[in-house]
């Protein structure tokens, strides 16, 4: 499947590196010329969203419609607990049905388990809330970063989300694209001490 149209999701009080990690890589598919016909949105629940410490974002949309998107990033953070139980979130969610791939990083994951994606598969979450993920899927991994159970992606701890970004860049645009991508991050990294 190519992906062209990618979805992050934001909502009150996630943990913003969980988003970041992931976009920063992801949105190098088109700004670095990998392929410039990649675009990405930021919905939200909200139309300004803070996480626990009160930094704000605007994201792109309110609960846009997922129908024209190729990818759902969904990002963890402690706000997660409340929107298990949010019916209209988890509709949202499953909206997006189960032929597109959809990913998660630290306790995103429950939100896709909640909204059923990873019943009968393995999945990964922050090691604090394993015993929260075990209701959702057939096995919590708590000895890896990454689980890739084809459609479902999911991603350990928070500092996960900069390796969850830079797989699927390579699971779905190749390794020399991640490896381009990690050389510029790291370069920009370096070259601001």
């Amino acid at each position: 499947m190519a992906i062209k149209r990618i979805a992050f999701l934001v909502f009150p009080r996630l943990t913003f590196l969980d988003f970041i990690g992931g976009y920063d890589a992801l949105r190098r598919v088109a700004t670095m010329g990998i392929d410039p016909a990649v675009t990405h949105r930021i919905i939200g629940t909200d139309a300004e969203i803070g996480d626990e410490t009160g930094l704000l974002i605007r994201p792109d949309a309110v609960y846009e419609d997922l129908a024209a998107f190729d990818l759902l990033y969904v990002p963890g953070g402690f706000g997660t607990r409340a929107l298990v139980n949010d019916a209209r979130l988890i509709d949202y969610l499953k909206s997006w049905g189960p032929r597109r791939p959809l990913a998660s990083v630290c306790t995103g994951a429950l939100l896709l388990g909640k909204a059923g994606y990873l019943a009968g598969r393995r999945a990964t979450t922050h090691h604090r809330a394993y015993d929260l993920l075990r209701p959702y899927c057939r096995e919590v991994v708590t000895d890896r970063r990454i689980v890739d159970e084809g459609q479902v992606v999911t991603a350990g701890g928070v500092a996960s989300a900069l390796d969850l970004g830079l797989y699927l860049v390579e699971r779905f645009w190749g390794a020399a694209a991640r490896e381009e991508i990690a050389a510029q991050m790291e370069y920009r990294a370096y070259s601001a001490v």
